[in-house]
């Protein structure tokens, strides 16, 4: 068994690697080759948690960064100790004249194929609105972002960018692919619709208003209150002194809906063979939400 880690940058790191991709695309890409692979990667993060000051200096040397960037991080990070692939570029930036045109997030050389590959990494948390298979349906907790506009970023703007003459300049026939990683969430007690484009083994959560949370009863598990970059998954705890009952986590969605407007991100624990692990996940969201956003 791999867990339990205690390194919590490690413990995101294998959540990372070995939860399901969201996207049911064929440019869609498994971070294990085979079993052995995942294996051996066990064995890596045993082997690094041991040392689990170093895993933090590591991190910590970075400074502060968008989630989406750490998350980057996590896989540049895991590559760099992993003998099946070689890490080439990370955040290569293309550019024409003076202008960004985009980067590819990384390249890398799977050293099983011997072939080039150009990975495209996203993480990403969407709440269905509508039961319907509209991409566009599916929001980002502040509303601004979609899985239809990601999904024509993704596959029209950002893989393309390994075809540019540049790019096969450096790596002749280098092969684009897809990690797109998260968990998506549908109305509670509601029916709901797969998306297009979305695989049917994605992760899923739960969304509800703050008045309906008022009447959720729930005395199986502990509950934690998550800000970024913990909306990554993979958290575990040998004890519950940092967990809540349900009553006291609706009172800190309260108090955390008096600081700020957007949806919160909670999740439920369970006691299983004496660690604390993840079992579903919820937003609790504004009653208006998302008018209001």
């Amino acid at each position: 068994m791999l867990y339990p880690l205690k390194n919590l940058h490690l413990q995101r790191l294998w959540w990372a690697l070995d939860s399901p991709a969201l996207l049911a695309q064929p440019l869609v890409t498994r971070y294990f080759i085979d079993a052995e692979h995942q294996r051996q990667m066990r064995e890596v993060l045993h082997s690094l948690d041991a040392d689990g000051e170093s895993i933090n200096s590591h991190f910590q040397k970075l400074g502060p960064m968008p989630m989406g960037r750490y998350f980057e991080q996590l896989f540049f990070f895991a590559i760099q100790h992993d003998s099946q692939y070689e890490l080439l570029e990370e955040n290569r930036q293309i550019f024409e004249g003076k202008i960004t045109r985009g980067e590819l997030d990384l390249v890398l050389r799977n050293k099983r194929s011997g072939g080039i590959e150009h990975w495209e990494i996203a993480l990403k948390f969407y709440l269905q609105i509508k039961n319907n298979a509209q991409p566009q349906h599916m929001l980002g907790p502040s509303t601004r972002d979609n899985l239809g506009k990601k999904l024509e970023k993704l596959l029209g703007a950002q893989i393309p960018l390994s075809k540019i003459d540049e790019i096969q300049k450096d790596y002749p026939g280098i092969e684009p692919k897809l990690m797109v990683k998260g968990i998506f969430f549908y109305p509670w007690q509601q029916s709901w619709t797969l998306s297009k484009g979305v695989s049917a083994d994605h992760l899923k959560g739960a969304w509800l208003s703050l008045d309906a949370l008022a009447s959720f009863n729930d005395s199986s598990g502990k509950w934690l209150l998550r800000k970024k970059p913990d909306w990554i998954g993979g958290l575990q705890f040998m004890d519950d002194k940092t967990l809540l009952d349900i009553r006291e986590m609706k009172t800190l969605c309260q108090e955390a809906f008096s600081e700020e407007k957007g949806p919160q991100f909670i999740s439920r624990f369970r006691l299983m063979d004496g660690i604390w692990e993840e079992e579903s996940y919820f937003f609790v969201c504004p009653n208006e939400w998302p008018e209001n956003q």
